[in-house]
């Protein structure tokens, strides 16, 4: 069944948070986030890493009511959505929204496609912790079963945050020279690794033969990644937002920090293999680490 789960509008209130926790590589680390929900102010668990995603629809007035709910200043940054300065969340050239202020950003959603968003206060250490999600911009018709208009159709659509994590870097609230170097040591899709990335519902992409899946894909991690699906084909049909002039068929493709993608997949026989996100070392491009999850065609 096409579509995310909802999020899908005009008006949006958004929370920074700092309260969240989770285990990541056996290891307790407190989460900073983004969600949707005024009204809880408790811990929270590992729904928040990544934050929220949001569903604008194209063409129409955008209002991201923020309240800032935490004792450091953020700001919202949209990144690859074109909009004005004012309303573009880069503290130097607009502004912070201090601890328990609020600020309503508003901006025309552009093209349909997969953005992306993150607080741009101290971005190497906000990114890190959580403080990013992903922007979906559906077609003018509010459609979740449609890329763009006049673009493609699909009957399953799932969402790939990648994502890694230094855990030399727990305990560290903002960034200097210890966070001069960012060494992963945790591999993750949708906040998950390992087995949890292997079941995760979110996660897993399951339809049926002579059906058509869309795969967004948003890189979160501070290295670049290797898509695979298990020798499977796919077309690569949209980039940063954009529709590609002429979609590329391949069985793996890469992107780097901040850059999104969407990929459509299709298949006339049953298929059963592992999706696979590889990270890269920056340097030598080789494989550091790596976490996969299910595909599964029937």
């Amino acid at each position: 069944m096409a579509g995310l789960g909802g999020n899908v509008g005009t008006s949006f209130n958004l929370r920074a948070r700092m309260n969240g926790f989770s285990s990541l590589g056996g290891q307790p680390v407190e989460l900073w986030y983004f969600d949707l929900d005024s009204s809880n102010s408790g811990f929270q668990d590992d729904r928040f890493m990544p934050s929220v995603h949001i569903e604008p629809i194209e063409g129409q007035l955008i209002t991201l009511n923020f309240g800032n709910f935490s004792n450091m200043p953020h700001t919202i940054h949209l990144h690859g959505l074109d909009v004005e300065q004012m309303n573009d969340g880069v503290d130097t050239t607009s502004f912070l929204v201090n601890p328990f202020e609020t600020y309503a950003y508003q901006f025309v959603a552009p093209h349909s496609g997969t953005y992306h968003y993150h607080c741009h206060v101290d971005t190497v250490m906000h990114y890190h912790r959580g403080m990013a999600g992903a922007v979906i911009v559906r077609p003018p018709d509010g459609s979740t079963d449609t890329a763009w208009e006049g673009g493609p159709t699909f009957d399953e659509e799932v969402l790939w945050h990648m994502g890694t994590y230094d855990l030399s870097w727990e305990g560290i609230t903002e960034s200097g020279p210890g966070t001069a170097r960012h060494r992963p040591n945790v591999f993750l899709v949708n906040g998950k690794s390992d087995d949890e990335a292997m079941s995760d519902a979110a996660t897993v992409v399951n339809f049926g033969v002579g059906e058509k899946a869309y795969l967004r894909i948003v890189n979160q991690s501070y290295n670049w990644g290797r898509i695979s699906l298990g020798g499977l084909p796919f077309q690569v049909v949209a980039s940063d937002g954009r529709p590609l002039r002429q979609p590329v068929t391949t069985d793996n493709w890469e992107l780097g920090p901040g850059e999104r993608y969407d990929l459509l997949i299709q298949s006339n026989a049953p298929f059963s293999g592992l999706g696979t996100i590889s990270y890269l070392d920056d340097y030598t491009n080789g494989v550091v680490g790596d976490v996969s999850t299910v595909i599964n065609i029937s």
